[in-house]
């Protein structure tokens, strides 16, 4: 390092041999120029775990209360449990903390951030953290923030198609499970109950509510009242907080599919104003958000997880309107809940605190 350049900050991981702490090493491993130094902090079993980095590799070192001296942002990819215990410690050391659990979501003093959507908010920060919504919140919002800026959004209907590493690593052993208890029988599915008696024998810890796989399961999260689910009332909360529209009319309903990995919702939106679907597609193109539109002109050309996984973007598709409501669009967004909807937004927040990378000072 010369006299004239800038000390570079530390990064900490903790986390890191979960999905989301994975993908944030991944992602990372792409830019990491901006940073002085990379930490892995873990738990007992992890420790010692050599990840690749690149083409180098990071070993992962004990998470203790000293952990974090002389590092300036952490990201935790890791359970809310892990989380509320161990970011305190790093807070005391004046290390700065992204988060990407649920932990601190409801918490007033810290500020719920997708950068392409509320980057001034990441600033305002009383406990030195910052939080993230869920995945499928992320995915929405940079596309409805651009809509708002240009419409003003008055009511949001959403169906959230979840991916099931939404629930962690179990969720998808336990897909690949089931799958696997069904290998052999081309007949499945055409039966009542042929699905569960087939799955009947495997261990009861499912993550989900009723069986997986050749199944969709209409619910998400715990029971609130209502005939709501906690996940769908939590993502109607994210929406509205991190577009600061408390009055915002929304409706959710959580879906949890048969697929690995990204999380794909339809959503119909009202607005003040008239839009047409050409405009709005221009103003997602045009926009700082991070989406990418697909022409959908032959009425093929939409985006799927199976393509969208692994990638970046929020993908759009399908804007449409009912001609007899031109205050109102209907479409479709797509993104690798893993990446986008948690390790990409972690790592751009953990940039922009401290002003490296795209967000460093020119």
């Amino acid at each position: 390092m010369t006299a004239n350049q800038p000390e570079r900050p530390v990064l900490a991981v903790v986390g890191p041999t979960g999905l989301v702490g994975q993908a944030v090493i991944d992602v990372l491993a792409t830019r990491a120029d901006a940073w002085d130094d990379v930490r892995l902090f873990g738990s007992d079993r992890s420790v010692g775990r050599r990840m690749l980095f690149g083409v180098d590799e990071l070993e992962v070192e004990p998470l203790d209360s000293e952990s974090f001296a002389g590092v300036d942002v952490a990201i935790f990819a890791t359970p809310a449990d892990v989380s509320a215990k161990w970011a305190p410690f790093a807070t005391a050391s004046d290390c700065l903390v992204v988060d990407t659990s649920a932990a601190f979501r409801d918490d007033d003093d810290v500020p719920l951030v997708v950068p392409e959507v509320n980057a001034a908010a990441a600033f305002e920060h009383p406990r030195g953290m910052v939080a993230m919504p869920s995945g499928p919140a992320i995915v929405m919002l940079p596309v409805l923030a651009t809509l708002h800026e240009h419409w003003s959004l008055t009511h949001v209907t959403a169906t959230s198609m979840q991916a099931v590493t939404g629930a962690g690593k179990r969720g998808a052993e336990r897909l690949y499970e089931e799958v696997s208890a069904l290998t052999g029988h081309p007949r499945i599915g055409q039966m009542p109950g042929d699905v569960r008696r087939y799955v009947a024998d495997l261990p009861d810890d499912s993550p989900f509510p009723a069986p997986i796989v050749s199944n969709v399961v209409p619910w998400v999260g715990e029971h609130v009242g209502g005939g709501w689910s906690s996940e769908e009332n939590d993502i109607a909360h994210e929406l509205r907080d991190v577009l600061a529209l408390p009055q915002l009319r929304v409706a959710v309903t959580c879906v949890q599919v048969p697929i690995v990995t990204t999380h794909m919702s339809t959503l119909h939106v009202s607005f003040d104003k008239k839009v047409k679907p050409d405009d709005a597609r221009r103003a997602i193109v045009e926009g700082a958000n991070g989406a990418i539109v697909m022409p959908d002109e032959n009425g093929t050309d939409w985006p799927t997880p199976a393509d969208a996984v692994g990638t970046d973007p929020v993908w759009v598709g399908r804007v449409r309107q009912v001609e007899s409501n031109p205050h109102t669009l209907d479409f479709i967004v797509c993104g690798d809940n893993i990446r986008k909807g948690a390790a990409l937004n972690a790592l751009q927040i953990a940039e922009m605190l401290v002003g490296v990378g795209r967000y460093a000072q020119a």
